[in-house]
């Protein structure tokens, strides 16, 4: 065989030894991949794979650890769901001494009192409205981390869902004669849960009619943008430092100076989980004495 024979063989082999091991190196990525995906998608990776390879033992280990997630997966299911079950029957048994409570009030109410009296009766009622209150937030907050809360996206209006959020806050403006605006009532429909979306702008009016002193201003407006869409919430209240504006959305998180004010520091953590479910998100603008802009921000497309 001459030289130039030679080496022409052997370039062929090489040239064929390159592509099998090309061809091998895509099939194992591929197969890879499709395990993955199968452990992303919560199922096992192929099964009867004895194979002595690579892959075989790579897959073998993949399995191993989709079977350690799903048994941690279970039992994390299995704590929420007896969490939410000792809140619950937590929730029941508070009920009844707090109605009974509430009865007592009533029938105080129409009794001839004291002024010392009358003043225990009136602090006794709003300790009995805090606790059921409490009671009540610590029920969403369960349902909402244990998954019992599904949130159902339809594509609204949402200027009938900022309505909705107005009419409980709207009395507890005018006891502190706070004027409240609404910018927008022309149609903005967007992929989100009615319900849910209300319960989270209600949370951002509550805050802002609580740190908003008297005769101050609210406004609700709606700000469309090319992927999202914002409910801004502005408030001429007491406003908050750089420095606290990632905490106040931590669950029963309460900024130092209002500890003796009513909350319990839930009302901001549930709009947030409420919104993210929906995969959005909420942030503050703001700065102390200036007042602040609560602003939820919802996926036009509904991702």
């Amino acid at each position: 065989m001459t030289a130039g024979a030679a080496l022409f063989t052997l370039a062929a082999f090489f040239l064929y030894r390159y592509g099998k091991l090309k061809r091998d190196v895509l099939e194992f990525s591929d197969r890879m991949e499709e395990s993955l995906d199968r452990i992303l998608a919560g199922e096992p990776v192929e099964e009867g794979s004895a194979e002595e390879s690579l892959f075989g033992k790579l897959n073998e280990r993949l399995n191993r650890v989709w079977q350690i997630f799903a048994a941690r997966g279970q039992e994390n299911r299995s704590e929420r769901e007896k969490l939410q079950e000792l809140i619950s029957d937590i929730a029941h048994q508070c009920r009844i001494p707090l109605s009974n409570q509430r009865l007592y009030l009533e029938i105080l109410g129409e009794e001839a009192l004291s002024s010392e009296g009358r003043a225990a009766a009136e602090s006794l009622e709003n300790q009995n409205s805090r606790i059921e209150f409490l009671l009540e937030s610590m029920i969403k907050l369960s349902r909402l981390e244990t998954g019992a809360i599904q949130i159902r996206k339809d594509t609204d209006d949402l200027p009938d869902t900022v309505r909705q959020a107005l009419a409980p806050a709207a009395p507890l403006a005018a006891k502190k004669n706070i004027a409240l605006y609404v910018d927008g009532d022309s149609p903005v429909r967007v992929p989100h849960d009615g319900r849910w979306t209300a319960e989270a702008v209600l949370n951002l009016l509550d805050n802002a009619v609580k740190y908003t002193k008297e005769n101050g201003r609210i406004e609700i407006s709606l700000c469309r943008r090319e992927v999202f869409t914002g409910i801004l919430v502005s408030d001429t209240g007491k406003g908050i430092a750089p420095q606290r504006q990632a905490e106040i959305f931590q669950r029963f998180y309460r900024e130092p100076e209002v500890h003796g004010q009513e909350g319990i520091g839930v009302g901001l953590y549930l709009t947030r989980k409420i919104i993210e479910m929906q995969n959005g998100y909420v942030d503050v603008l703001s700065r102390p004495g200036e007042g602040s802009v609560f602003r939820i921000w919802l996926p036009n497309g509904g991702s």
